[in-house]
């Protein structure tokens, strides 16, 4: 049917595709091809190699917007692939570093091992932006050895740049959001000495959640009733984002940030478990994918497990589990709640044991991948000592409600 495609002209996507290389030719004057992956190849002069604009984010963008908004941010999008030279000293570089909070799943899919990542939280990493007008670069190993500065010294240097910047606090009872700046709103978790001064106003016992990169609530915990209403509204916003980032609250004082973890009985428990949950299925997936795609690229055979996510009704606690299958001989596990051993020679077998378990008794059959999120290689079965120490510690599968 792809004459009949065609004819009609094109899918929404093929001609939003060609909307945005129409726009790049006019702005930059610059050669444009379609890729794939929903991706357009821009060739600009001068530049030593083609850019790669990948249209995913900026197409479920431009679906909410109208008129004069709708080209505005289509136009930004476009100036943005207009080359920036890098800094070429630590001067002139300095004053323009900001800290970019990024889930750990976006950072890893940029394809560029040198640029420089740190793990902020579970699931969020901190990289050193570089900012422009329309757009911001990330610093790479190669930008430190150009200024002679260190990773430390370079972060440190964009946690002052942020701090300084003016900031717009909305106020509600129980609640602060952070209204700047644009572009690093997020980006405040990363200087939680400034969300703790905030938070001295909004109550004793403080969380800050923010659901995509653009946006950051300070929350009274004291007020159930308020932090039950934006932890579900958070949850629904990460859920519709387009430039998601994390659902889960982070207890804020002057020291750091940690994920909030409320007694069994407060009426924000289910759902501060729900988003841990939510969050970790969401960034192994994305996770999931790259890898295969990388190991199908270079020829490797490698099983990536899922992580299964499940939930008893409609509001039990979800839980999670991840397969080791007896054939797989270069496997890589998730963190999960429960390891299911599995055979492909004999469907009916199966045997859960929870992950503390699984780590404590098989440990040595499961070596650190290095990944974020974390992963465990498996290179074949338990041996026999280990597997009888696995079914004594064997649980019943699915858990209990």
């Amino acid at each position: 049917m792809s004459w009949l495609r065609h004819l009609r002209g094109g899918s929404a996507e093929d001609r939003f595709a060609d909307e945005i290389a129409r726009l790049t030719r006019s702005l930059l004057g610059a050669r444009v091809r379609r890729v794939p992956e929903f991706s357009l190849e821009i060739q600009t002069a001068g530049a030593r190699a083609p850019l790669t604009m990948y249209l995913g984010n900026i197409y479920r963008e431009a679906q909410r917007l109208e008129g004069d908004a709708r080209a505005s941010r289509l136009r930004t999008a476009v100036l943005a692939m207009a080359p920036s030279p890098q800094p070429q000293s630590w001067v002139e570089a300095a004053p323009r570093l900001m800290p970019a909070v990024r889930s750990a799943g976006w950072a890893a899919a940029g394809g560029m091992p040198e640029v420089l990542r740190r793990r902020l939280l579970p699931f969020v990493s901190l990289q050193c932006a570089i900012d422009s007008e329309f757009a911001m670069t990330f610093v790479t190993e190669t930008d430190l050895r150009t200024w002679g500065v260190s990773e430390d010294e370079a972060l440190r240097q964009a946690r002052e740049n942020l701090a300084r910047a003016p900031l717009q606090v909305g106020r509600i009872e129980g609640a602060a959001y952070l209204l700047g700046p644009d572009g690093y709103i997020s980006s405040w978790l990363a200087v939680p000495e400034v969300l703790a001064r905030i938070a001295a106003d909004v109550g004793d016992r403080v969380v800050a959640v923010a659901a995509d990169r653009d946006g950051l609530v300070l929350i009274d915990t004291d007020r159930p009733a308020t932090v039950v209403d934006l932890l579900r509204e958070a949850l629904e916003q990460y859920q519709e984002a387009t430039r998601q980032l994390s659902p889960v609250p982070y207890v804020v004082d002057g020291g750091g940030l940690r994920p909030w973890d409320p007694p069994a009985d407060h009426p924000a428990r289910p759902l501060v478990d729900e988003a841990g949950q939510l969050l970790a299925a969401t960034e192994y997936g994305l996770q999931r994918t790259r890898l295969q795609d990388l190991s199908t690229k270079a020829g490797e055979d490698v099983f990536v497990a899922t992580r299964m996510l499940v939930q008893h009704g409609d509001h039990g606690v979800p839980w999670s589990w991840a397969a080791w299958v007896r054939q797989v001989t270069n496997g890589l596990l998730p963190q999960a709640d429960y390891v299911l051993l599995g055979d492909n020679d004999n469907p009916t077998f199966r045997l859960a044991v929870p992950r503390d378990d699984t780590l404590r008794l098989a440990g040595h059959a499961l070596e650190p991948a290095g990944y974020d999120p974390p992963l465990w290689r498996c290179r074949g079965w338990p041996d026999a000592e280990t597997f009888d120490a696995l079914q004594r510690a064997a649980v019943p599968f699915p858990p209990p409600a």
